[in-house]
Order: C-alpha cells, then sequence, then structure tokens
C-alpha cells in the first residue's frame, strides 16, 4: 500500500466568501476549501492544487512569492479554513492530471532525529510493504454514506515494522529495515517493549505495524526526556491485512493505538470533526495528529487498493 504525493488539476467553482468581497471558497474533492482572491479566478475553469504539507522550491518563478514558506500549511483567512494552495493552468490541461513532478512539488516528510536513522541491513523474507495512507479529504467518496467504519488516533511519530522471520526478530521502518543497534531507535522499541518480540516470535506469520513516539517529533505526548513508546496500529497476515477487531483480540498483549469508535456511522463532516481535539494518549497534553479511518471488515478499491485513510487535524497543520 503507497500513496503518491498528487499536484491534481481540478475544476475551478466559485463560491462567495463570507466574510470578505475579495475572497472566494473552491472546494476541491471531498473534504478540501481553499481560499482564493476572486479577482485572480475570474473566468477560470480549471487549477493544479496543492495540498497541505505539499512542499514546492521557491527559487521556480510561479513559486518565488512564497520564499520563506515553501512548506503549504492550512490556515484560516477571515474565519475560513483554507487548506493548501491552488495555482493557474492552462486551460487545454485534462482534469486529473498530476503535476507535481513537472512544478516540482513534493511532500513534506517531518526530520527524525539523527540518532534514530540506524544502518540499513537486508529486508526478510515476505511480504511486508511499506505503510502509507491517501487522505479521507481526497477519498471520501470511496465509504459510503452510513457504513460502519474503525476510527482510530494517528500519532506522530516514526512509523515501524516488526516480524520474526528465520529464529531472528527483524525491525523495520517506515522504508528500510534496520540493523540491530543500540542507539536505533526502532531496535529501541524491541528493549523496551518484550511482549513485542514474545508475539511475534509466537506469529512468524505476522507483521506488526506501529508508531514509535515520544521523544521523537515535536509532539511529545507527556514522554519523558530520552523516554519512547510505541503503539500498534496494524497486524498484516501473510499477505492480507487483519480485520481490526480481530487484530486487536489476536494482539491482546500489545499496546495499540487509542481507538476513537468501533462502528460509528460514516458521515463525513462528523469524521473531519473528530479528527480534531486532543490526543487520547495518556500524559499528552497537547493536540491529536489526527485519524485513521477503514472499514470494519477490510476491503479494496480500485482506485487506491486497501481502503484505509488518514484525516490530518487543521488543528496540526496549522501549527
Amino acid at each position: 500500500m503507497k500513496s503518491t504525493h498528487l499536484v491534481e488539476v481540478v475544476p475551478i467553482r466559485l463560491e462567495p466568501h463570507p466574510n470578505a468581497d475579495s475572497l472566494s471558497i473552491v472546494r476541491v474533492f471531498d473534504g478540501y476549501t481553499c481560499c482564493v482572491r476572486t479577482a485572480d479566478w475570474a473566468g477560470k475553469t480549471k487549477g493544479a492544487y496543492l495540498p497541505p504539507d505539499s512542499v514546492v522550491d521557491s527559487a521556480r518563478v510561479e513559486f518565488a512569492f512564497l520564499a520563506g514558506h515553501e512548506r503549504i500549511k492550512v490556515k484560516k483567512l477571515r474565519g475560513i479554513v483554507s487548506m493548501g494552495l491552488l495555482m493557474p493552468v492552462a486551460e487545454d490541461v485534462a482534469l486529473g492530471t498530476n503535476l507535481a513532478e513537472e512544478l516540482g512539488v513534493t511532500h513534506y516528510d517531518p526530520p527524525l532525529p539523527r540518532s534514530s536513522s540506524g544502518e540499513a541491513t537486508h529486508a526478510p523474507a515476505g511480504y511486508r510493504p511499506v505503510y502509507d495512507v491517501d487522505t479521507l479529504r481526497r477519498y471520501a467518496h470511496i465509504f459510503e454514506a452510513g457504513e460502519s467504519v474503525w476510527i482510530t488516533e494517528k500519532i506522530h511519530g516514526a512509523a515501524a515494522r516488526y516480524c520474526w522471520v528465520g529464529d531472528a526478530m527483524h525491525v523495520g521502518s517506515r522504508t528500510e529495515w534496520k540493523r540491530e543497534g543500540k542507539n536505533n531507535l526502532w531496535w529501541q522499541v524491541v528493549e523496551r517493549y518484550p511482549e513485542l518480540t514474545e508475539f511475534c516470535r509466537a506469529h512468524p506469520d505476522i507483521t506488526v505495524y506501529g508508531e514509535v513516539f515520544g521523544n521523537v517529533q515535536d509532539l511529545k505526548y507527556g514522554a519523558k526526556p530520552g523516554e519512547i513508546r510505541f503503539s500498534v496500529f496494524d497486524l498484516l497476515r501473510g499477505s492480507a491485512w487483519i480485520n481490526a477487531a480481530e487484530a486487536r483480540q489476536i494482539g491482546a498483549t500489545l499496546p495499540w493505538v487509542p481507538l476513537l469508535s468501533e462502528g460509528a456511522s460514516f458521515d463525513l463532516e462528523t469524521i473531519l470533526a473528530m479528527a480534531e481535539g486532543k490526543s487520547l494518549i495518556a500524559g499528552a497534553n497537547h493536540i491529536r495528529e489526527g485519524i485513521v479511518v477503514k472499514p470494519l471488515l477490510e476491503r479494496t478499491h480500485p482506485e487506491i487498493g486497501r481502503v484505509c485513510l488518514k484525516v490530518v487535524a487543521n488543528g496540526y497543520l496549522e501549527r
């Protein structure tokens, strides 16, 4: 499962801004709103949409006005949340065209502490994919109105993979498998959580996916200096993701990410609101990064593959 950063060409339909005559609102996909200067978009029917956490090259003439602010964020403009940036495109460019490469736009990845990198090693045998999910605001239409969904907190840290293969524990970050080392962030989890090794040894057919957090990123979740924590968010058996409730039963001895709802009825506005608020991690005194939404029973969709989508909180993106 892998998402790709997109800068898609979208239709432009201007709606009046309730608090500013010079601004208009453009609704993009299923759940984004973007504020624009009305005069700049008069008569235009298409634009390239840069979602929040896009990173631009301000040395390019079209992005020179963003010098010093290359990371696109969420902000409020006269009381309306504006998510991302719209750039004009030629009218003959087809809707849906991805201009990320042409415009040199990349995705923002928070830097990890230098000591956490660790030396890479070969991957263990088997299917253990890089974990990445797309945004619900882009693909909310994949859920049916009223569909029962499973909602968990999205934690701000470093993704990790753990499995037992060939009589040994194997440890990976989101993109690399790591050689054992005391200063390695992902191997420190193994030492701190012996139940993780016990689980993997007892279930060699399962790969554990989770988040290493605490003194990892700028959200600390109440961790003491030097302290790291770990929470599981998914289990993969062979090449199949295990249904959420069953996964928690199988991995009852493991620490899991906070559960916001088991079986909430899907309503987009309600789900988006659930992404906001304080983290549910014990000891945390700050906002949550967002939520992850998936069906109660695993399924796939031709647009994105596995149906598992995230909502990054506006409060987090406004920081």
